[in-house]
């Protein structure tokens, strides 16, 4: 295992470098240094350091004959500040370079310039200069000029459909001049054309169906219509026919033909038709009245009573009265009272057929009375 070196000892009777004698060898390797680093080879390094050896000789012989092997280590440091002398020299070219990539120049004094001032500040914050401010707001932006050009582009195609619609309603070829009716039956057809005839003229494109439907229902004996577009310039008007049901005689001897919500239809509806005979009582105060009732009653039965009723009377809107047709041949009568608890009655009605008796009294229907 190798040892460590140690410091050479001092003879005996030999005494050590004193300390002018090293600042003597100090002050004699300093202007080495320089001459190190003026010369332009690499070479002249080694020369100061085999230089200082001899300076630091002669000072330790006159000192107190020192041996040359205590010069060794002053010799060894003289040569090692050559290299830093040299470093030392190079720095300015350093600096330089260092100021050609952007960094702070160094003053005469050797030290960096001070940075750049911050922007000036006042008590209610940090000073903006205008230019900056105003080069922000004046400069365009991409995206401000895309909104724009996205704004224009709809508006151009608003104005562009807007102007579109607006000639294609003041189109003669699309205005209405044909108009077919359809479903008809007993209701002539010039009622109904009669009643959207006003319609004749406007534009296809804005026809209010809704509006044209109620008008034909308002024709008596439609229950229903529909109203379609045909193009490019007719309409097309369906329409359903209510069914009569009943045949009501007023006092004052008049017929009328009605259906089952008691409306009255076109005398042409009873053609063909089953009815059913409603009749007023002579002496009645309240005819209409009377009228009405029988209709909701006719329209409150029951299909197995509706179908068996011979006929139906009433002198006021709470004295109805009904003729029942059996299956044996015979008759019952039906007081009914009023049109109130319709489903309750026809019940109780279907119940008590089968009693004895030729009446049955259902005015209220909770207490029946059959006599």
């Amino acid at each position: 295992m190798a040892r460590r070196p140690t410091a050479p000892r001092p003879r005996p009777g030999a005494s050590r470098p004193s300390a002018t004698g090293a600042s003597a060898a100090s002050s004699a390797s300093a202007p080495s240094a320089p001459s190190a680093a003026s010369s332009p080879s690499a070479a002249s390094a080694p020369s100061a350091a085999s230089a200082a050896p001899a300076p630091s000789a002669a000072s330790a012989a006159s000192a107190n004959r020192a041996p040359q092997r205590t010069a060794a280590p002053a010799a060894r440091s003289s040569a090692a500040s050559a290299p830093s002398a040299a470093s030392a020299a190079d720095a300015p070219a350093s600096r330089n370079r260092t100021r050609s990539l952007g960094r702070p120049a160094p003053t005469e004094a050797g030290r960096p310039a001070p940075a750049a001032a911050p922007p000036e500040e006042q008590e209610g914050g940090r000073v903006v200069q205008a230019a900056d401010r105003f080069r922000d707001l004046v400069r365009g932006r991409p995206w401000r000029r895309r909104r724009r050009a996205i704004i224009a582009g709809g508006l151009a195609t608003v104005v562009v459909l807007v102007a579109a619609f607006v000639t294609a309603v003041f189109l003669p070829a699309l205005q209405v001049r044909d108009i077919a009716i359809e479903g008809t039956g007993y209701v002539s057809q010039e009622d109904v054309r009669a009643a959207v005839a006003g319609r004749e003229g406007d534009s296809v494109l804005l026809l209010p169906t809704g509006d044209i439907e109620a008008q034909v229902e308002e024709v008596p004996g439609i229950a229903s219509a529909t109203v379609e577009r045909a193009w490019p310039d007719g309409m097309r008007v369906s329409v359903t026919e209510a069914t009569p049901v009943a045949q009501l005689t007023r006092t004052d001897g008049s017929v009328a033909v009605l259906d089952a919500e008691g409306h009255e239809l076109p005398a042409a509806a009873a053609e063909g038709a089953t009815l059913v005979p409603l009749a007023v009582q002579s002496g009645s105060a309240d005819p209409d009245g009377a009228a009405t009732a029988m209709s909701e009653v006719l329209a409150g039965l029951p299909d197995p009573l509706r179908g068996a009723v011979r006929d139906i009377t009433a002198s006021s809107p709470s004295d109805v009265t009904l003729t029942l047709a059996l299956e044996d041949g015979g008759t019952k009568t039906v007081v009914w009272g009023d049109s109130a608890d319709a489903e309750l009655k026809g019940e109780v009605v279907q119940a008590l057929l089968g009693q004895a008796g030729t009446v049955i009294d259902v005015s209220s229907p909770v207490a029946p009375v059959t006599r």
